[in-house]
């Protein structure tokens, strides 16, 4: 029997809403100019480098248009104050630094021991003076610079400096980053005239395609969703959506792409219709969306039979479709949670046995696996901003024969078998394959309903206004067409992602300021009065993602979880609380907490499932201590059943996993600190948090006697 080659499809994807407002202010969040000086420019190099191994980049039509902006001098919050001598900053300046300039991955921060000690300096409450307040900007910048910038002779002097910068010194690196933008959008190009990597894109805000067409489709995965009500239904603006993203793409590259990957990977019946009529000749979802639609998400897989369904295009019968790719979601998911904390050479080796056990499956079948993943936030967790790892995967991709590592186009191209046609297709998306993650919770729907709202009272004159790129109705405009603009920068997913408690960031009230104020905008845009529903958060009862200590601890640490011992404790629930979305993992909470004199942690895990899961495995603490430039202190910890270690360090592992280990910090210090679990190899299985450090002071003695008893010292 002839073995047909493995083909291998990578579809990397990159996005970000419309932060600007339509009033003319600088964007409140600067993700767009830090990602282009971080990620945007090198990654087309570094995707193009092995010509055996090619890759495909999904670029979001309203973020080009923000990198262009950027390029011709545009700015953003950050920047206004940066660009400020730090001797005239007033009293908000100082405090919106130090709230924000130390939003830099905790791998990064921890190459920068001056901005470590700033932060430290900061979460203190110390004041800081005008040049720590210079050091802090250069530093957050240098620390958002990518390969290319740092090799620069500019930030080469600046890093080996270290600490100490002037104000010209500043400024410098500043302009320096400005000109740097005008290379994104060129460097791209140069990769899709390599041949190297394919174009695709998606409509221009990122929209929700099945929700824009029904507000109701997320129910066809979840029938016992709750939807807003009223419905919200607009096909005119999905197709509007599309055609500008379409427009945007061609503007800027000469040329409009084959392909697409839906926002969030969400398809729909109604979706797939609208984007076949378009021209669009492949898409891709996960492959939770194609297993529900088959047989109704009834019938049981076998490995092999898995691999003949999901390895292959398809396409909706009954519709000009396009065809669609679903993707694997566990070689999605190890490149963009696990692989970081491997050895690049194992974690490529990891991928390539995946996918022998893929071929060794089903040998006689033509598949087609693809990998889709977001193309810029997982690198922050990998060494060099995942460039070994990324040579270490295409080097031994192209080492294999049997390998064919191709862009959607060629795999299309090279078929011999025609792709399968399912009758129905079940609505659903990239996460968990349901659109729970945009509708159904009380404030997406409530945001549903402004939008509804706004879309009822404005619809007459939007529907005959021109359809123009926001870029250009930016100053105040007040005609139909910055109202459609400004509408339509509403309907992206974004938002709706960070409504609710299923995702969490440190700026979450920015998210929920900024879809209000689109709503608003299109309201002036027009003279009307602005509804008061849009003056209040959407979701003003959002839950904190930490809840922090009430009182000192002193449990038995014996794994039997007792709930009087842990009575007071700070409370991290487990699943997804950043900024990128994963399912759900070992931990379903980590409670933790200090004795009364702050020198000894206390850390309690109850897993998502059985507490077998941790047998075997190795616990990591990681603290860290204050003042500039120190390192963590790491404990590892090997986890067996029972209660092991002494009156010092001791595990408890029985109903719950529990650790009691030193942390010699002293009372009402404050304690910074992060876990992770690792597998018998030390390859991270998850950490809390995901990102960054928990950190907290130990809130001393307990008020009630029984809890005074529990704070206590441990017995003799």
């Amino acid at each position: 029997m002839t073995v047909p080659p493995l083909r291998v499809v990578f579809i990397w994807h990159f996005h970000q809403p419309w932060y600007p407002t339509f009033d003319g202010a600088p964007p409140a969040l600067p993700w767009v100019r830090l990602h282009a000086l971080k990620d945007y420019y090198d990654l087309p190099a570094l995707l193009s480098e092995e010509p055996r191994v090619h890759h495909t980049a999904n670029l979001v039509p309203a973020l080009l248009d923000q990198i262009d902006l950027l390029a011709r001098g545009g700015s953003d919050a950050f920047l206004e104050i940066a660009r400020a001598p730090a001797t005239e900053w007033d009293a908000a300046s100082v405090r919106f630094a130090r709230e924000n300039f130390f939003s830099v991955h905790p791998r990064i921060l921890e190459r920068h021991p001056r901005l470590a000690d700033l932060r430290n300096r900061v979460e203190a409450r110390e004041s800081l003076g005008a040049p720590d307040l210079t050091d802090l900007v250069v530093l957050f910048h240098l620390a958002w610079s990518g390969p290319t910038l740092l090799r620069d002779p500019l930030l080469v002097h600046l890093r080996k400096r270290g600490k100490g910068f002037t104000e010209s010194e500043k400024n410098a690196l500043l302009d320096h980053q400005a000109a740097f933008l005008g290379k994104v959008i060129p460097a791209w190009k140069q990769a899709f005239e390599s041949g190297v990597v394919e174009a695709a894109t998606s409509p221009y805000h990122h929209p929700i395609l099945p929700l824009l067409l029904d507000s109701s489709a997320g129910r066809d995965a979840r029938p016992d969703l709750p939807v807003p009500v009223p419905r919200f239904s607009h096909p005119d603006d999905a197709r509007s959506q599309l055609f500008l993203g379409l427009a945007t793409f061609e503007k800027h590259f000469g040329f409009r792409p084959r392909g697409m990957w839906p926002p969030e990977g969400a398809l729909s019946e109604g979706a797939l219709a609208l984007l076949g009529e378009s021209g669009v000749s492949w898409v891709a979802s996960d492959e939770a969306v194609l297993l529900q639609s088959l047989s109704a998400g009834k019938r049981d897989f076998g490995e092999g039979d898995r691999a003949r369904a999901v390895f292959r295009p398809w396409r909706l019968s009954g519709v000009p479709s396009p065809d669609i790719f679903f993707r694997d979601r566990v070689l999605s998911d190890r490149i963009g949670f696990s692989y970081a904390t491997w050895n690049p050479a194992d974690a490529a080796a990891d991928f390539v046995a995946r996918l022998l056990s893929i071929r060794n499956a089903a040998p006689e079948a033509e598949l087609v696996v693809p990998v889709i993943l977001d193309g810029e936030n997982a690198w922050e967790s990998y060494p060099d901003n995942g460039a070994p790892f990324l040579r270490a995967l295409a080097a031994a991709l192209a080492a294999r024969p049997d390998f064919e590592v191709v862009t959607p186009s060629e795999a299309l191209s090279r078929l011999t078998v025609p792709p399968g046609h399912l009758d129905r297709v079940v609505a659903g998306s990239w996460v968990e394959g349901t659109l729970a993650t945009w509708v159904g919770a009380a404030p997406k729907n409530r945001a549903w309903s402004l939008l509804h709202d706004a879309r009822e009272a404005l619809g007459g004159e939007i529907a005959a206004a021109p359809l123009v790129s926001p870029a250009d109705v930016l100053t105040g405009d007040t005609t139909p067409a910055a109202a459609k603009a400004a509408l339509f920068a509403a309907e992206a997913s974004d938002w709706f992602w960070w409504f609710g408690d299923d995702h969490s960031s440190a700026h979450d009230a920015v998210f929920d300021a900024l879809f209000r104020r689109h709503l608003a905008d299109a309201y002036r845009a027009l003279s009307r009065p602005v509804p008061p529903a849009l003056l209040e958060p959407v979701d003003p009862l959002n839950a904190p993602v930490v809840e922090l200590p009430g009182s000192a601890l002193w449990p038995e640490v014996d794994g039997l979880a007792a709930e009087h011992d842990w009575a007071g404790a700070g409370c991290v629930r487990g699943g997804s609380r950043g900024t990128m979305h994963r399912g759900a993992g070992l931990v379903k909470q980590l409670l933790f907490g200090a004795s009364a004199a702050g020198d000894t942690l206390f850390l309690r895990l109850d897993p998502e499932g059985d507490v077998s899961v941790f047998h075997g495995q190795m616990l990591r603490v990681e603290i860290l201590p204050p003042g500039e430039g120190n390192a963590p202190v790491v404990t590892d910890l090997h986890l067996s059943p029972g209660v092991t270690g002494d009156g010092v360090l001791r595990v408890g592992l029985n109903r719950a996993l529990e650790a009691r280990l030193p942390c010699s910090l002293g009372a009402r210090a404050m304690l910074a600190f992060r876990v992770s679990v690792l597998d018998g190899a030390g390859r991270m299985l998850e950490a809390i948090p995901e990102e960054g450090w928990l950190r907290f002071r130990p809130p001393g003695p307990a008020s009630s006697p029984a809890s005074a008893r529990r704070a206590g010292r441990a017995p003799a």
